[in-house]
């Protein structure tokens, strides 16, 4: 069972931007347009910080069908074995600000 077997066209009917993560590994998906074979979902990994900060960001932008869904969900899984992930915690003691 991967990771993102929840994912399918019906999904992105939810919300137009959609952040996640699976620990450390953080992803936000955005779709334009509908399910009449024009709309895109355009899909961003990066860093673990948050999206505006982030600096190590990839994306890439596929259809908004069912293949492009099945396309979406193995770019994840193949960068979630490059980047790897960690469980999320918060760092005790905090870092002091610089």
């Amino acid at each position: 069972m991967g990771h993102f077997d929840h994912l399918n066209v019906a999904f992105f009917t939810k919300a137009a931007i959609y952040p996640g993560s699976i620990g450390t590994f953080r992803y936000r998906f955005q779709r334009e347009g509908w399910t009449d074979g024009k709309g895109t979902l355009t899909v961003w990994v990066y860093e673990n910080t948050s999206f505006e900060l982030a600096k190590d960001v990839e994306s890439q932008t596929f259809p908004w069908t069912e293949e492009g869904v099945e396309q979406v969900k193995a770019w994840l899984e193949e960068k979630l074995a490059e980047r790897g992930s960690q469980p999320y915690s918060i760092p005790y003691p905090a870092p002091k600000a610089e």
